[in-house]
């Protein structure tokens, strides 16, 4: 008879992640008096250093176990570059007993989640933006697999019995907020998703080799319009009222010559619409 989570690897692949079936995984189960039957994800890390060079090494000890726990131990293992190892169909031994956590009820962890192993460290080292995206990516697939509200993704910090700390430098409150942005862009078509790239790209400026934000040149250095704006609000709510009506319009004049004209021009357009907007209508 099949495993409960033999569907899994689909699943993942046709959300557009890069999975990696290891042998045998379909019928890779751990022993246990009641079967896998999950109404959440639990979101782990393996507690090994991991690199873009050797992003998973922690796969064959997940399939294997440890002398003091027999694998499976986790159901995939999401490598430092975004790859996801498909490692059991049934159950697995990550979670233990668990405490109620957000919708989730308490009970035995190894039946109510699917085990997701982030392969970092999770002390000195952090996962890679690779695999955080992977995570939400196989995170939204799989609560939608199974009819579960985003809120059922949880940390194994948050059902933990026993004071474990894992996911390490994962705030799980961001990460569920993430869970429904990564949802809404899933709905988009591609030109909606085109056009709010592009108000990202002018809005935040080119990124950096890495990903990282870097704003347009201005004259006050690397801004972001984002940036320049707020700093304008707070100079007004503070009652700095000479100094936000002299400064604030040097700071956009200063950000739109620094836009390429074809960026600039629409949002030239948008904000003189907005302010014909804001005129009195005739006879008012």
């Amino acid at each position: 008879m099949a495993l409960p989570l033999v569907w899994l690897a689909d699943v993942l692949r046709a959300a557009g992640l890069t999975v990696v079936e290891t042998p045998g995984w379909q019928e890779r189960s751990a022993s246990g008096v009641q079967p896998a039957a999950p109404v959440g994800v639990l979101q782990h890390h393996t507690a090994t250093a991991a690199s873009y060079e050797n992003p998973a090494p922690s796969v064959q000890l997940c399939i294997d176990g440890r002398s003091d726990l027999k694998g499976p131990l986790c159901h995939a293992v999401i490598g430092y570059d975004g790859a996801v190892h498909v490692i059991a169909a049934g159950r697995a031994n990550h979670a233990g007993e668990a405490k109620a956590s957000g919708p989730n009820p308490a009970g035995d962890g190894n039946t109510l989640y699917v085990g997701f192993e982030w392969d970092y460290q999770g002390v000195e080292q952090g996962p890679s933006p690779e695999q955080h995206a992977a995570a939400l990516s196989a995170t939204v697939a799989v609560l939608r697999h199974l009819g579960r509200p985003f809120e059922a993704a949880r940390g194994h910090k948050e059902t933990s019995v026993t004071g474990k700390i894992d996911p390490g430098h994962v705030d799980m409150d961001r990460f569920r907020a993430d869970l429904v942005t990564k949802d809404q862009e899933d709905e988009m078509t591609p030109e909606q998703d085109a056009m709010l790239r592009r108000l990202e790209h002018e809005l935040l400026g080119p990124r950096g080799p890495q990903g990282e934000i870097q704003g347009w040149q201005t004259a006050a250095g690397p801004r972001t319009i984002v940036a320049m704006l707020v700093d304008l609000v707070n100079k007004t709510a503070a009652g700095d009222q000479p100094a936000a009506q002299q400064q604030g319009p040097e700071q956009i004049k200063a950000a739109f010559e620094a836009l390429p004209a074809d960026q600039a021009a629409p949002l030239l357009a948008e904000l003189v619409r907005i302010q014909q907007q804001r005129q009195p209508a005739p006879g008012a």
